[in-house]
């Protein structure tokens, strides 16, 4: 589609009510605008995507929402948020930025993400590296060094209780056997008729 059809698009079903359908995206979603429109698939790509690169849709749904983008980040990642929205083109990036910005820095959703999935997550940091995990968590770029500081301790703790658990338990099962050893009662062989 060109340029000129997609202005024609945004005039004819979308310029100044704005507002008013970000607002019933928010509250009934895609399908229900679509609907109320009366458009199909191809002019709704249009128009979402002026909504979303000018209008902030992603943003906006997200902070009326944070409860809830904010839980299953911590569950899922923001691959799942994306894929939610439909918006898993590399088009999509600086949109998705900002909605990762609000929900995994703002609201400390990678916090509770790395602390739900530590164990996965270190592994993947002994196994590929830290720039490899940081690409994962979505948090490569320089402004993201204080969350990166943050998931670093994170597993360092996850580690060092990794460590302490497996002494305690070598130590404790090595104090059980020399105290089953003393308690234990010794009798000699001659004592007992073996049995031919």
């Amino acid at each position: 589609m060109d340029i000129k059809t997609k202005k024609l698009i945004v005039n004819s079903y979308a310029r100044g009510k704005e507002d008013q359908l970000v607002q019933a995206f928010i509250v009934a979603g895609p399908t229900a605008v679509k609907k109320t429109l009366g458009i199909r698939d191809a002019k709704w790509m249009v128009i979402f995507d002026y909504l979303v690169f000018e209008h902030d849709l992603l943003e906006k749904c997200v902070a009326q929402n944070v409860d809830f983008f904010k839980d299953l980040y911590v569950k899922f990642g923001i691959k799942h948020i994306r894929a939610i929205f439909e918006v898993e083109g590399k088009k999509y990036d600086m949109p998705s930025k900002a909605v990762f910005d609000l929900i995994a820095v703002v609201n400390e959703g990678l916090y509770l993400h790395v602390l739900q999935n530590r164990g996965r997550y270190l592994l993947a940091f002994k196994a590929r590296g830290g720039d490899f995990l940081r690409t994962i968590l979505g948090i490569l770029d320089k402004k993201y060094d204080k969350a990166w500081e943050m998931v670093l301790d994170i597993l360092l703790n996850a580690e060092c209780d990794g460590l302490f658990s497996e002494r305690t338990l070598e130590h404790g099962l090595q104090n059980f056997a020399m105290m089953m050893n003393g308690v234990r009662e010794h009798r000699a062989l001659n004592k007992y008729k073996m049995a031919a």
